[in-house]
């Protein structure tokens, strides 16, 4: 009788790798990041480098940017645009994210579809609506001849008027959705504690709910600031020349003067402020954050 035998032979075929999720996920990430690579750092890359290229190398786009002329006016009329409906966005959507997140049941779902199906409309169909309630003979300017409150009609377009309420009506709910995602997170127990420990209800909120808010704040007003400062829909058909932004005056140096160096210039010298603005933004809102969170 033979005795007992131990398997010690190795299999014919190539050793199997083990998994690594590493390497999985790498592959995962290959595509979209190919993607990103060809239709989005590429391009860029092409837009920077003819503005210092055509229609010879060197600086002098930059010098015309940044020289005697309406461009850095512009430039600084686009920042403070963003900055102003940023900041109205903040005033209306934070209560109105207050008492969404407070809401249940039909009430809730009645709010988030007034929220969100403006989404479902174009920006230029908005925007046109816009024009008819502001024009000379529109819908405002009837209820106010009517009313007695003026005794001819007023010019709102174009103008900053106009814009900074149509980019409001257009970018509020992508203010309302980072905050109404931020405060359903929170827990409703820390500001009945407050209350127990003899907190008021003004009290309270600005020391326990405000704070806890602020990540929904700061995610907020990025990313309706970041994308105000590329707006060019509404601008152009609300504000016109009087109430020019950077990227219209891009299109137009780009299509109506065929100037695509300086265009590029000034697209260059955009995204450069933008991501200026954006790094000192992450700085003092991360140090604002963790002190109020530390109190």
């Amino acid at each position: 009788m033979q005795g007992r035998s131990t398997l010690t032979s190795r299999p014919d075929g190539p050793t199997a790798r083990p998994w690594s999720a590493t390497g999985f996920y790498g592959w995962l990430l290959a595509v979209p990041t190919g993607f990103l690579a060809v239709f989005f750092a590429w391009p860029l890359l092409r837009v920077v480098w003819r503005g210092f290229t055509d229609p010879h190398p060197g600086l002098a786009n930059f010098v015309t940017v940044f020289g005697d002329g309406p461009y850095l006016f512009v430039l600084w009329n686009t920042i403070e645009t963003a900055a102003t409906v940023t900041v109205l966005c903040l005033l209306i959507a934070y209560p109105i994210a207050y008492v969404m997140s407070k809401a249940r049941g039909m009430s809730l779902q009645v709010m988030a579809a007034l929220v969100l199906i403006p989404l479902w409309t174009s920006v230029v169909i908005r925007s046109y609506a816009w024009m008819v309630v502001f024009q000379r003979r529109g819908i405002l300017n009837d209820l106010l001849l009517a009313a007695g409150i003026v005794d001819t009609p007023v010019r709102f377009l174009p103008g900053s008027f106009g814009v900074h309420v149509g980019m409001v009506h257009i970018m509020l709910p992508f203010m309302v959705l980072p905050l109404l995602s931020s405060m359903r997170s929170i827990d409703r127990t820390l500001l009945r504690a407050a209350a127990v420990l003899g907190a008021s209800p003004s009290n309270a909120f600005l020391k326990v709910f405000l704070p806890l808010s602020l990540p929904g704040v700061n995610a907020g007003v990025a990313l309706v600031f970041m994308t105000s400062l590329g707006f060019f829909v509404t601008p152009a058909l609300l504000g016109g020349p009087r109430h020019m932004t950077a990227a219209v005056l891009i299109e137009q140096q780009a299509n109506t003067y065929l100037n695509w160096g300086l265009a590029s210039a000034l697209a260059t010298t955009l995204l450069v402020i933008t991501l200026a603005i954006y790094l000192v933004y992450l700085r003092v809102t991360g140090g604002a954050a963790e002190a109020a969170l530390a109190r």
